[in-house]
């Protein structure tokens, strides 16, 4: 299983999500995203057929029967602690 961890990805495919819900739809256009911004695609990712997407609210999984091929995750946010002693 791939993994990708980025916000600007994770982003527009939510918004893509949001408008066309079929799984494959969402994955191909990941895919076309990934492929405009000259991105290295491994050849496994182009020949599968994403017919599950389960979302939560920082990661998409995209899967191909029982097999998950490629999770998406929004970066998480740097948190900032602070440490105040009276």
């Amino acid at each position: 299983m791939k993994r990708i961890q980025s916000n600007e990805y994770f982003d527009a495919v939510q918004d893509y999500f949001t408008e066309h819900k079929m799984p494959s739809r969402v994955y191909k256009f990941l895919l076309g995203t990934l492929r405009e911004d000259n991105s290295k695609l491994p050849d496994d990712l182009l020949y599968h057929s994403v017919d599950t997407l389960e979302t939560t609210d920082d990661c998409m999984r995209f899967c191909a029967g029982t097999e998950c091929i490629l999770v998406l995750c929004s970066e998480p946010e740097k948190k900032l602690y602070f440490d105040i002693r009276l």
